[in-house]
C-alpha cells in the first residue's frame, strides 16, 4: 500500500482528482469528478492499491473510488455487521439509532460485550442475549430469525450448500411439467430454484421478462439487465425484496459458495450494493401482486404471485404461476 498526495486537475473542462504514477503505473490516474464518492478536501490525501483488474483509489476517512472495474467485495451476511448497521438505524425515539452503551443498558449485558460482537470476537452469543438485542432493536420476525441464523447456523445440506447444477436440474423438468405450465397460457407460468434460477418457462413468462431467460438467474436479471427496469413498475420494491430474499438464504445455510459468487458478480452493481448492505431481510412476499408493463405495448397489467411445490413431484425446484389481471396498483405508477 502506498500513501501519495492528490491533487484537483481539469481535463476537458472536467474537475478530476489526478493521482501520480506508482507501483507500476505508467502514467497518472485521472478520476472524473462523476466517478468521486467521497468528499474530496483541497488536497485529499489517496491511498492505492491493486485489487484484481483494476486499481481501487481510498481516500481520507476509506471511502473508494475504482478504476478499471476494480470494486470492493460485500461481506457475507454476519452478526458484527447486522447488530452494528441495525444499532445505528432510526427508531422512532432514537433518530440517531443507539450507542453501544444504549443497546447494551437495554440487554442487560455490557457496552464492551456488544463491541467484541461488533467485532466479531463474540461470533454466537446465546439466544437469550440474540432476543433481547432483537427486542432493543425492533427486528422484524424475518430479522430475528436472521440473526439467531447468523449467530449459530444451521448445518449445512447437500440441496443448499452444493445443490444439483443448473443443467442437470433442467433434466429433470419433463414433457408433462411442460405442459402444465403451458396449459396455464395466457398467465406466467416457469420452474425455478432456491438459487433464482428460471429452469423453463412457457412464452407469456418469457415475454413478461425480457432476457431473463438468457441470463437465467432472477438477481442477476434485476440489477445486471436494463430491460427490467422497463418492465417492473415497481422495480425498486420487487428488486429490493428479491435481495432480502438472497440475504436470508445466505444467513441460513451459512454462505454456500454458489451464494457468494452470487454475490462477488453483484458487487459491481451499485443500487444492489446499497440494497444489500441495508441488512434488511425477508422470506415471504408480503402482497402478492407484481405490477409489469408489457415490453410491446407498454400496457400495464397486474399479476398475482403463487409460488408453490409441484403437485406430486419430488424436486429441488418450485413451481411460479403468475395470474395475468388488469393493471390494479397505486395510480402513481401509471405516471412514473
Amino acid at each position: 500500500m502506498t500513501t501519495c498526495r492528490a491533487r484537483r486537475v481539469k481535463v476537458s473542462g472536467a474537475h478530476c482528482v489526478e493521482v501520480p504514477p506508482a507501483g507500476g503505473c505508467s502514467s497518472k490516474l485521472r478520476i472524473p469528478k462523476r466517478q468521486w464518492r467521497f468528499r474530496v478536501d483541497p488536497v485529499p490525501l489517496v491511498r492505492w492499491e491493486r485489487r484484481r483488474a483494476g486499481i481501487v483509489l481510498r481516500v481520507n476517512s476509506g471511502d473508494l473510488v475504482s478504476v478499471g472495474g476494480a470494486v470492493d467485495p460485500l461481506p457475507a451476511p454476519n452478526l458484527a455487521d447486522f447488530v452494528r448497521t441495525h444499532r445505528r438505524a432510526p427508531l422512532p425515539d432514537h433518530q440517531r439509532g443507539l450507542s453501544r452503551p444504549a443497546l447494551a443498558a437495554l440487554c442487560d449485558v455490557s457496552a464492551s460485550y456488544i463491541a467484541q460482537i461488533e467485532q466479531r470476537e463474540k461470533t454466537a452469543p446465546s439466544p437469550e442475549v440474540v432476543d433481547a438485542i432483537a427486542r432493543a432493536l425492533r427486528l422484524t420476525p424475518a430479522e430475528h430469525q436472521h440473526m439467531h441464523n447468523l449467530a449459530a447456523p444451521k448445518t449445512p445440506g447437500p440441496r443448499t450448500h452444493a445443490p444439483m447444477p443448473v443443467s442437470e436440474m433442467r433434466g429433470l423438468i419433463t414433457d408433462d411439467l411442460r405442459a402444465a405450465a403451458d396449459g396455464l397460457i395466457p398467465h406466467l407460468s416457469g420452474y425455478v430454484d432456491e438459487r433464482w434460477n428460471v429452469l423453463w418457462a412457457n412464452e407469456v413468462y418469457d415475454r413478461a421478462y425480457p432476457r431473463l431467460l438468457e441470463v437465467e438467474n432472477i438477481l442477476v436479471w434485476f440489477f445486471l439487465v436494463p430491460e427490467s427496469r422497463e418492465v417492473m413498475m415497481e422495480w425498486e420494491d420487487e428488486a429490493r425484496l428479491t435481495v432480502n430474499w438472497f440475504r436470508w438464504h445466505m444467513g441460513r445455510y451459512r454462505n454456500p459458495q454458489w451464494a457468494v459468487d452470487l454475490l462477488d458478480r453483484l458487487s459491481s452493481c451499485e443500487a444492489f450494493r446499497a440494497m444489500y448492505s441495508a441488512e434488511r431481510v425477508d422470506f415471504e412476499r408480503h402482497q402478492p401482486l407484481m405490477h409489469l408493463r408489457d415490453p410491446q405495448t407498454r400496457e400495464p397489467y397486474s399479476v398475482r404471485v403463487r409460488i408453490t411445490d409441484v403437485p406430486g413431484v419430488e424436486a429441488p425446484f418450485q413451481w411460479f404461476i403468475g395470474i395475468r389481471l388488469p393493471f390494479s396498483g397505486p395510480a402513481e405508477l401509471l405516471t412514473g
